[in-house]
């Protein structure tokens, strides 16, 4: 009798599973049906936001859906962020998954909102951006060399712009102040598009920042940009040297893009998101329009890769936050 009981009970999960799944794929055939929200965890103007918003119709062609952008900021990027890991996983709250909030922002806060390995299904990275250290054009210093001399003789005069505590730019900031032995103030803002004005109106001093953000005011001479903090020069800018090349490896920090939703995501949906995204990213129109932006390279990687890369980084700062944190 007990057997046939538990016959009966696994015959009921088995039907019951399979249910579960043909129900599971006939919502992802059918998905999307109505329009797809993607937060973008940072202000307008950033590099995050110019590269979503240049490939947003591309990809909701290639999805065959409508995709509406709207940027939740606050937190180095937690509040965005935050939103869609407490959304319904239907695959209609979307988050612009940029490598701040996920791999340092939770590492600076004393109650993070969400698990970084747990709380979130992550469906492709598309793309990295080197940083530049810049300052304005009219700015006494022409080379890091004279910076750093600067900041030595002058102790928390210089104001460095940061979008938001927790993000890779503040962390550059933190171990160049530890590296050069130098004392700069981070000044936290809501994003990199309110940094911009701020630098060019003499409220700061510095910007860690994507090139693509800083090109019209490089061009025109109002930004100078100091040293790239990417491993290598970067091909359309070959003069500007890296930080490396100044003796500051440890300030080689890109920021990664990619795309993720809230756990238990179906795999279905996970899959057609891959397929449009890697279409998109392998367009020719798009890749000359994002060519143009400079300082965005395309790095597409599947899901499990990208959540591999995420986790790793996040290993990694999980050693020297602390460390940053007892100095303050």
């Amino acid at each position: 009798m007990q057997k046939k009981t538990r016959t009966g009970i696994c015959f009921i999960l088995f039907v019951t599973l399979v249910c579960l799944l043909w129900v599971s794929c006939s919502e992802a055939q059918d998905y999307p049906k109505s329009p797809i929200q993607i937060v973008i965890p940072f202000a307008p103007g950033g590099g995050n936001d110019i590269f979503m918003r240049t490939i947003a119709d591309f990809v909701g062609a290639n999805l065959g859906g409508k995709i509406a952008l709207v940027n939740k900021t606050g937190g180095g990027g937690l509040l965005g962020t935050s939103y869609v890991v407490n959304s319904k996983p239907d695959g209609y709250t979307l988050v612009n998954a940029v490598s701040d909030p996920l791999t340092i922002a939770p590492l600076f806060a004393p109650e993070p909102p969400y698990d970084t390995e747990k709380d979130l299904t992550y469906i492709a990275k598309l793309m990295f951006m080197p940083l530049c250290l810049c300052v304005r054009g009219d700015a006494p210093f022409k080379t890091i060399e004279e910076l750093v001399a600067f900041a030595k003789a002058n102790p928390r005069k210089l104001k460095a712009g940061i979008p938001g505590v927790g993000t890779t730019p503040h962390m550059i900031i933190e171990l160049f102040n530890r590296e050069a032995k130098i004392e700069i103030t981070t000044v936290p803002f809501s994003g990199t598009g309110e940094m911009v004005p701020n630098l060019l109106g003499g409220h700061i001093d510095i910007n860690v920042i994507s090139v693509t953000a800083i090109k019209p005011h490089y061009l025109s001479g109002k930004i100078r940009i100091l040293a790239m903090c990417s491993p290598k020069r970067l091909a359309d800018l070959p003069q500007i040297s890296t930080m490396g090349e100044k003796g500051y490896k440890d300030l080689n920090i890109a920021t990664v893009n990619g795309m993720a939703g809230p756990k238990g995501l179906a795999p279905a949906v996970v899959k057609k998101w891959e397929h449009a995204l890697q279409k998109t990213l392998t367009d020719p129109k798009v890749i000359a329009i994002i060519d143009k932006l400079e300082g965005i390279l395309i790095d597409f990687k599947r899901h499990e890769a990208f959540r591999k890369e995420i986790l790793t980084d996040y290993a990694t700062f999980k050693q020297i936050v602390p460390t940053i944190i007892e100095t303050k």
